[in-house]
């Protein structure tokens, strides 16, 4: 399986849509999307600046987008605690994964994928629920399509399409591509946000969202690869293929947007 996560075009948030440059952005992720091959089923954030995103690739192939209130950002405010550096945003609210790095490495919980949610002020506000409700809503959807997270957090999947791994096992790695050699194989693309799009990357592969949040950054139309790797048959383990992709931003000779981010993007146009 293969999973495709588009972060929307350059954002005006506050109109929940995309400014002029996000329009440009996503004419070019139009066409892009539009030369890929057999996408099973596409599906979109609530949001206003993910629709319109999508929109535009839908109406040229003809496909609608299932939406889930889960795709939309993860944005859920907390109250800044009284020992933060910034002594200006104590007691104010912000979002969980915005942190100054004084704060986010003084405390080694954020690290760990099991205990991250637990530091007080993020457990007040419950964001381990947020995080469960986005997780358990992926997996149900996984379960559609035969992907079954089981008690050791990776997935057993139902009726596996066969694959080089174990129909023609080799010693080492593969040195050319088999996704494709099966056309059957399902491909969902999500139009979605950054921070969503992180907590569902590490409740795939096993990572603490804050390590996604505060040490990776994707720009606006960038798309996120993961596949599904079936070593064994009918066990599935998600990894990462490529991360935050803006070749049709390049090609298309349209300067990488660096909403989101607090340092310079490196230019190459």
């Amino acid at each position: 399986m293969r999973l495709i996560f588009i972060r929307h075009g350059d954002p005006d948030y506050t109109i929940d849509n995309l400014t002029p440059k996000g329009k440009k952005e996503v004419e070019l992720l139009t066409k892009r999307i539009c030369k890929w091959q057999n996408v099973t089923a596409f599906y979109t954030s609530p949001l206003g600046r993910a629709k319109a995103t999508g929109a535009p690739a839908l109406k040229k192939l003809g496909r609608e987008a299932e939406v889930f209130d889960w795709l939309q950002e993860f944005y859920y405010p907390v109250e800044i605690p009284a020992d933060y550096p910034d002594k200006k945003l104590a007691g104010t609210k912000n979002i969980c994964w915005d942190l100054l790095p004084e704060y986010l490495t003084a405390h080694p919980e954020f690290f760990d994928k099991d205990k991250w949610a637990t530091v007080d002020y993020l457990k007040k506000a419950g964001i381990d629920k947020k995080f469960e409700e986005v997780s358990k809503g992926f997996d149900q959807l996984l379960e559609r399509y035969g992907y079954i997270r089981n008690s050791k957090n990776f997935y057993d999947v139902k009726e596996p399409t066969p694959n080089h791994n174990w129909s023609d096992p080799i010693e080492k790695y593969h040195l050319k591509s088999v996704k494709d050699d099966y056309p059957q194989e399902k491909t969902l693309v999500f139009f979605c946000h950054l921070g969503v799009m992180f907590a569902i990357i590490a409740h795939l592969t096993g990572l603490s969202p804050m390590q996604l949040w505060h040490g990776f950054y994707v720009a606006p139309t960038s798309i996120t690869v993961l596949n599904s790797e079936e070593r064994i048959k009918g066990q599935a383990w998600f990894r990462v293929e490529r991360l935050g992709d803006t070749n049709h931003l390049t090609n298309g000779k349209e300067e990488i947007s660096s909403s989101g981010y607090f340092a310079t993007l490196l230019k190459e146009i």
